[in-house]
């Protein structure tokens, strides 16, 4: 990290000497490209400026400087390596100092005749050919007409904008799913070929898209084209009742019926428009989206781009990528599209700096295969299709790889592959990206189409570091290290918050490590074969000075702050801050976890270890605190252990922990099973501590521990609390509810220097050098939106302007965790439905598709009986038939089996015969014969 720092630091003080005699190009938008490029004499366009840009590249420093105002690119801008500057001559594209450049991937619709329709709707004729699939009135991106109409308060997975299917294949690729006629739209669809389905996939874990061939309202069926590639694993669209997956259909003519809407008729070339209230057509700004990608950094590792710098541009506008080409990554669960608004492939020492990117329909920054020492900073990601930064290497890197697709979709069997592998260790080429980095930026309301997205995202890479980012507010993952290859990558300083709003089974960071050693994922010596695990997790991956929280009332299966899922070894996590959920390691190698805090009513998930794991536990405090959504009574164990080694120790470094279990302070379990004195016994723990950690102020976010906390006698040492994600302007708090008076304090951009001073507004409008000075603390008293930007002594804005909502309320409402924490004890939960559990002929039966952390911990299985336990004495039918705990018992000869009672059933129609019965487990199925009494 310091190295990386350093290098950028040399480089940068380069770049500002070089500058000051650098060849200066200035482009604007009342240019003219036939002028000389000259400040008072500019070019109008990127492209013709870029013609100046080849005669000077390399050769001296130059400078395209952006006068305020918007750029239209009819294509992509490709830079290749004859654009290339030296590390003292760089090419850098910025804005003037102050000046707002957005760059458009769009075109800017004139002159248009627009014509009354009808029921409000308006209509005017585009020339013949026209294609687009979003519309900009004003700025602003309409609604495609769809069904259900979007949900303008509720717009996520579960909001009135999407309908429940009724049934469907539920397998990639589908070919039809069912929907109910009682809540399905009853117009009359004419060209349902148009139409785009998006749907969410049955176990949730993201959705996809297809084009509709017919509909069938007969058989209430919807038959399905292309798509279903925009995610990996066999799983597809189905489900009944609330386990049906989730879906809206757009791009329907009869379907334009509210305010904002439009439908884009390709083979009349007419565009028809539902204005909102206020909208004048003859006023306003049209522009639809015409390409994918804005700027492509194209070379090769032996013709890299070299020392291409951005800075201070705002990218938006660009074509949806959901319909293009998408590809299985590795063994992680995701499939990502190879393109971004900048895209970088070949390219060393460049950079993406004080940049936003807003309303893009793919992803924002993609390092695509060969990339060294690239940086993005400073920037903000809001409004992306996709993710926001994903740094993806190419497979052919990669010695043996497999993907899920290989074996769901395509039949192949991964030990068959295995035969012959490479067994030598690290990459196979250098086509991936290195020492590359992501930092101080910020990253929120993302995955505005696709949900199985990060705001950073990371596979087949060596040495990333993701660096003081804020990550909010997104449908799946803050962070997602996709796969083991190669690590060395550092986590450091983000602040995750509102993650994992519309998937489930996964966490804010998330991992997976199925490389060479991983076969399953049980653990076991046949599945995981501890000696090949350093072939492709070649350095540690550090996860540190993290704050990772949930404050929703709710948590979706899993959702661990810090999830280390399949295969996922040698990472060393300190220093991080849990709050509302807590850490997951499932099986895999070498896991430090020390120094760290964890506050949550979910406890540690252990999961799968494989025998002699060499994980290590040790200092961190540990509290339990009120219920897990979905439970009457408070937690009461620390670890909930699922399938641990029972033959040898979980670790021989588990010690030094404190614990402290708001709701049980005197009779808590450590783990399901056992008390701290049983725990002892085992040989874990031996000089831990039980105690109130005695945190300074939980309330306003600092979790360090007083002088007195029993923490520090065991070693633990306090870290900052006011270092966590971006360092631009800042507010704090960053908004929420207050029921009296809230204390509010800005922070200025770091960036700023001597002279900087923050101005705000508390009433809507945008901050200015005339709006106020913050001097002092703010006290708020009544619902206020504020608004903050810093300007440097000059005047100039630095950075971006921040906004944050205080809602005042009678009482605030925390969840279970945090009222708990900050009351000092546990005062209840209303009555809810749980988990049942029950013993059929000796077997302790659990109904999985209840208990979110079995359904992660056995591979993403959402319906069947999970079996807890047998009894030796009792349970001698399953014992004969060899099956064993663990196990997800989801068919009976032909029958479907969803829960207990249908198990029950089952085994009353076929009393006294032996049965077939299919049980799944960590992505395997099996059957077993089991004789009924």
């Amino acid at each position: 990290m310091g190295n990386i720092k350093y290098r950028f630091l040399v480089a940068l003080l380069l770049i500002v000497i070089n500058q000051l005699q650098a060849k200066e190009l200035f482009v604007s938008p009342i240019g003219n490209d036939s002028h000389s490029g000259t400040k008072e004499n500019p070019f109008a366009t990127f492209s013709r400026v870029l013609l100046e840009v080849k005669k000077f590249a390399g050769k001296e420093a130059v400078t395209v400087w952006f006068h305020e105002g918007s750029y239209y690119l009819d294509k992509t801008i490709l830079l290749d390596s004859e654009y290339s500057g030296t590390s003292l001559n760089p090419v850098m594209f910025a804005a003037l100092p102050g000046a707002n450049v957005t760059i458009k991937g769009s075109k800017h619709l004139e002159y248009l005749n627009w014509k009354a329709y009808k029921n409000g709707i308006y209509v005017t004729q585009l020339p013949s050919g026209t294609n687009f699939d979003q519309l900009f009135i004003n700025g602003e991106r309409q609604v495609r007409a769809r069904f259900p109409n979007y949900d303008y308060q509720n717009p996520l997975r579960g909001g009135n904008g999407y309908d429940l299917v009724a049934d469907g294949t539920d397998n990639r690729y589908d070919t039809w799913f069912s929907f109910n006629p009682k809540t399905f739209s009853s117009k009359d669809w004419k060209h349902p070929e148009t139409g785009i389905v998006h749907a969410f996939q049955s176990h949730n874990w993201g959705n996809m898209q297809y084009r509709i061939i017919d509909i069938n309202r007969d058989e209430h069926k919807i038959y399905l084209n292309e798509g279903g590639w925009q995610l990996q694993r066999r799983y597809g669209i189905g489900g009944k009742g609330e386990k049906a997956s989730w879906f809206f259909i757009e791009n329907i003519f009869e379907e334009l019926d509210v305010p904002g809407e439009w439908f884009l008729d390709t083979t009349t070339s007419k565009l028809y428009y539902y204005p909102e209230t206020g909208i004048k057509l003859s006023e306003a700004k049209v522009e639809v989206p015409v390409i994918k990608d804005l700027i492509q950094l194209k070379g090769t590792s032996k013709s890299p781009v070299k020392n291409i710098h951005f800075k201070g541009l705002n990218f938006t506008q660009s074509n949806y990528t959901f319909m293009e080409t998408y590809e299985p990554v590795a063994r992680g669960d995701w499939a990502i599209h190879r393109g971004g608004a900048v895209f970088m492939e070949g390219a060393e020492n460049c950079s993406v700096e004080d940049c936003s990117f807003e309303y893009i329909g793919g992803n924002g920054v993609f390092m695509s295969g060969y990339n060294r020492d690239n940086a993005v900073r400073n920037s903000k990601f809001v409004h992306t299709g996709e993710s926001a930064v994903c740094f993806v290497g190419s497979p052919d890197a990669v010695r043996f790889y497999q993907t899920w697709d290989d074996k769901e979709i395509h039949g192949k069997d991964w030990e068959e592959m295995r035969k012959n592998m490479d067994l030598k260790p690290g990459p196979k080429t250098d086509d991936y990206p290195k020492n590359c980095i992501v930092e101080n930026s910020i990253m929120h309301d993302f995955g505005d189409v696709g949900k199985q997205v990060a705001g950073v995202y990371i596979s087949m890479s060596h040495k990333i570091t993701a660096s003081h980012n804020s990550i909010y507010n997104c449908p799946r993952a803050g962070i997602c290290i996709n796969d083991g290859t190669w690590g060395g990558h550092i986590i450091e300083h983000n602040d995750i918050w509102e993650t994992v709003r519309e998937t489930g089974e996964h966490g804010p960071f998330n991992s997976w490590g199925r490389e060479r050693q991983w076969k399953g994922s049980r653990g076991s010596d046949e599945e995981f074969i501890k000696k090949l695990t350093k072939l492709d997790a070649i350095d540690n991956v550090i996860i540190r000075n993290n704050k990772i929280a949930n404050y929703r009332k709710s948590i979706s299966a899993g959702n661990w702050t810090i999830d280390l899922d399949d295969g996922s070894s040698y990472f060393e996590i300190y220093n991080n801050l849990n709050l509302g959920s807590t850490i997951k390691l499932r099986d895999g190698m070498a896991r430090k976890v020390y120094n760290n805090i964890t506050v949550s009513a979910v406890p540690l998930g252990w999961h799968v270890w494989p025998k002699n794991s060499e994980d290590e536990i040790y200092r961190n405090i540990f509290v339990i605190s009120g219920a897990i959504p979905g439970k009457t009574e408070g937690t009461k164990n620390f670890i909930r252990p699922v399938a641990l080694p029972t033959e040898t120790k979980w670790s021989t470094h588990y010690d030094q922990n404190l614990y402290w279990n708001i709701n049980y302070p005197n009779d808590f379990l450590v783990t399901e099973n056992l008390n701290m004195e049983a725990w002892q016994q085992e040989g874990y723990d031996l000089n831990a501590a039980i105690g109130n950690p005695n945190f300074v102020d939980p309330l306003n976010g600092n979790y360090q521990v007083k002088e007195n906390s029993p923490a520090l006698k065991l070693g633990f040492k306090n870290f900052p609390m006011g270092e966590f994600g971006h360092q631009m302007t800042r507010i704090v708090p960053f908004g929420g509810e207050f029921s009296e008076e809230i204390k509010v304090t800005l922070k200025a951009d770091i960036r700023a220097g001597n002279g900087a001073k923050v101005y705000f507004t508390l009433d809507g409008s945008e901050p200015s050098v005339y709006a106020l000075e913050y001097s002092k603390e703010i006290k708020l008293h009544h619902t206020t939106t504020l608004k903050a930007q810093t300007f440097d002594a000059n005047g100039v804005p630095v950075g971006f302007k921040t906004e944050a909502i205080f809602n005042k309320v009678k009482t605030v409402s925390y969840p279970s965790w945090l009222s708990t924490l900050l009351t000092g004890k546990y005062e209840g939960e209303k009555a809810v439905s749980k988990a049942i559990e029950k013993e059929v002929f000796g077997a302790s039966l659990i109904n999985i598709a209840d208990d979110p952390d079995l359904i992660d911990a056995t591979g993403g299985y959402n319906f069947g009986c999970y079996i807890k336990s047998i009894d030796a004495g009792k349970g001698k039918i399953w014992l004969d038939a060899k099956l064993d705990r663990d196990w997800v018992i989801q068919q009976v000869n032909e029958d479907i089996i969803q829960n207990i009672s249908d198990l029950e059933k089952c085994f009353q129609k076929y009393k006294g015969q032996k049965v077939v019965i299919t049980g799944v487990r960590d992505y395997n199925s099996k059957t077993f014969e089991v004789k009924l009494p």
